[in-house]
């Protein structure tokens, strides 16, 4: 009998465990936080984007005036 109340508390306890961390995914802040991060990811790809770019016409400048 006490074996079955253990189980039953574990199992009627367990989804509590997760709950905080559903609230934190739907919290404004949260969010607002991933966004940021997105868009600082986002601009540190273009920017690297935009020097690959400039990169390309200076080496082919350079290697026709090398050969």
């Amino acid at each position: 009998m006490q074996r079955n109340l253990i189980a039953t508390a574990f199992f009627a306890v367990f989804p509590l465990f997760f709950s905080q961390l559903t609230l934190a995914e739907e919290s404004s802040a949260f969010v607002a936080r991933n966004a940021a991060l997105a868009e600082q990811r986002a601009a540190a790809a273009h920017q690297d984007a935009v020097a690959k770019q400039n990169a390309t016409p200076q080496q082919a400048e350079k290697a026709a005036s090398d050969s």
